[in-house]
C-alpha cells in the first residue's frame, strides 16, 4: 500500500467515515515456526533468536487446530499467511497444514512471503496443489535464488502474473527507499530514510504468534503487547475485546501512545 493510500485511509478514521473494527477481519497472519535462515540487517533476526513454543520453534499442532477451527466458526474467507518473521518453507508440515486450511476454510485465499531459498519447482508444485494462491516473493540479495529464477522461466506468463509477487529488500535498502521501517525500534536505520509514523493497515488484522497469542501488529517482534491467547479465548473474543478495539481504534487515527509506535518510523 503506498504512502498516499495509507494518509487517505488516516484522513476517513478520523473523520468516522472508516472503521476497520465494525466489521470480522478480512486477513490474519499466523507464525508456524520463528526460525528464519537469513539474518538480514533491516530484520530484528539479525539481532535476536526467539524460540516461539516449548521444543523451539514451531507453533504447536493442538494451536494451530483451534486457529482453524474458530476461523471456521465465523466463515472465514478472506487472505491467511502463514508466516510472520519465520521463513515458512522451513517448517516440514506447510505443504499438509495449507491443505488443511484450503479443506477447513475453502473459500479463504491462502498467500505464502518467501525469501525463496528452499523454494523450488517441486515446492511450488506441492503448495499449489495443497491450496495456495499467491507467492510474495522477498528478495534479499543482489539476484534472486536461482532455483526461483529457474522456476519462474518454467511457468507460463499469465500463472506469473496471477500467482507472484516479488518485493526488492535488498534494493530498497540500498537505496534507502521509504518501504523499510524500524520495525517498532529493533532495527536502527539512517536517520535520513526516516519520516514520521504512519499506521494504518497494520493493526486491521490479527496476527498471531506460535504460542496463539494475538499480538498488537506484525512489528511486535517480541510479542510485548499480547491481547490473548486462543488456546483460552475464541479468536473473535480477543479481537473484539473493548480495549483492544479501543487501542487499535487510536493507532488507526495516528494517535501513537505506545512506546513501539512511537518508536516504528518508516
Amino acid at each position: 500500500m503506498n504512502v498516499f493510500n495509507r494518509l487517505l485511509k488516516k484522513i476517513l478514521a478520523q473523520l468516522g467515515f472508516l472503521n476497520p473494527f465494525r466489521e470480522p477481519f478480512k486477513e490474519i497472519e499466523f507464525e508456524t515456526t520463528t526460525f528464519c535462515n537469513r539474518k538480514c540487517v533491516y530484520c530484528p533476526n539479525s539481532k535476536y533468536e526467539r524460540t516461539g513454543s516449548e521444543d523451539g520453534r514451531y507453533m504447536k499442532e493442538e494451536v494451530f487446530e483451534k486457529l482453524l477451527s474458530d476461523l471456521s466458526d465465523i466463515d472465514f474467507q478472506g487472505l491467511i499467511a502463514p508466516h510472520l518473521y519465520g521463513e515458512p518453507l522451513t517448517d516440514p508440515r506447510l505443504v499438509s497444514w495449507i491443505s488443511k486450511i484450503r479443506k477447513t476454510l475453502p473459500k479463504s485465499r491462502i498467500k505464502i512471503v518467501t525469501n525463496g531459498d528452499f523454494f523450488d519447482e517441486k515446492k511450488y508444485i506441492e503448495l499449489t496443489n495443497a491450496g495456495t494462491d499467491y507467492f510474495y516473493i522477498s528478495k534479499h540479495s543482489s539476484r534472486l535464488p536461482q532455483n526461483v529464477t529457474h522456476l519462474m522461466s518454467t511457468l507460463k506468463e499469465e500463472e506469473r502474473l496471477k500467482r507472484f509477487k516479488i518485493f526488492d529488500y535488498y534494493e530498497d535498502f540500498k537505496n534507502k527507499q521509504i518501504m523499510l521501517n524500524t520495525r517498532g525500534g529493533e532495527v536502527h536505520l539512517k536517520k535520513d530514510s526516516l519520516r514520521h509514523p504512519i499506521c494504518c493497515e497494520y493493526v486491521s488484522y490479527p496476527v498471531i504468534n506460535t504460542f496463539g497469542d494475538l499480538i498488537l501488529c506484525c512489528n511486535d517482534y517480541h510479542s510485548r503487547y499480547v491481547f490473548g491467547n486462543i488456546m483460552k479465548r475464541h479468536l473473535l473474543e480477543i479481537w473484539q475485546d473493548p480495549y483492544n478495539i479501543k487501542l487499535r481504534k487510536r493507532i488507526y487515527k495516528g494517535c501513537f501512545d505506545l512506546p513501539i509506535c512511537q518508536n516504528c518510523w518508516i
